[in-house]
């Protein structure tokens, strides 16, 4: 009700959730079309390469409902950039400041991560690139969430925006 008034006073335009299951997305839909609220439009999940976990069930009720989903964590907290390959944490990096995030600091991932490097190193565009245009091809995707420290990040984001790459 109080997003609804935030909405009808111009505040805002939208509202989101963020980090929801499917069983939640679709109770929010129900109560929202029940008590005449405002829809949920976007859903704000983690989803890359390693994390394809949006794809078992929030996938379809996003393209269903038109619920899309705002990508976070396109790039693996940086495992999908290549810039963590052969046990190497550079300085100022997230994984050097705040430690491992292990959901991506796994056997597994580290695996699956380098063999995805090999096909991106094999089509000759970055690694970033190819994570990048996995995420933003989905048809459920809206937009991507992207974080750049420093400014030659800036500049491949830059160049993938201006590329229609994101």
């Amino acid at each position: 009700i109080v997003l609804k008034k935030f909405i009808d006073q111009g505040k805002i335009r939208y509202i989101g959730i963020s980090n929801e299951t499917a069983w939640g997305l679709l109770k929010f839909l129900e109560l929202s079309k029940l008590h005449n609220l405002p829809r949920i439009v976007s859903v704000q999940n983690s989803y890359n390469l390693l994390n394809r976990t949006y794809e078992i069930a929030l996938a379809e009720i996003s393209i269903r409902e038109k619920s899309r989903l705002l990508v976070n964590s396109p790039l693996a907290f940086g495992i999908l950039t290549g810039k963590y390959r052969n046990n190497q944490i550079p300085k100022g990096s997230r994984t050097e400041l705040f430690g491992e995030y292990h959901r991506y600091f796994k056997k597994l991932s580290l695996l699956a991560a380098e063999e995805y490097f090999n096909i991106a190193k094999k089509h000759m565009i970055s690694f970033t690139q190819l994570s990048l245009a996995f995420v933003n091809q989905q048809p459920f995707v809206t937009s991507t969430l992207v974080g750049a420290t420093t400014m030659k990040q800036l500049k491949e984001l830059f160049w993938l925006k201006m590329a229609k790459l994101i």
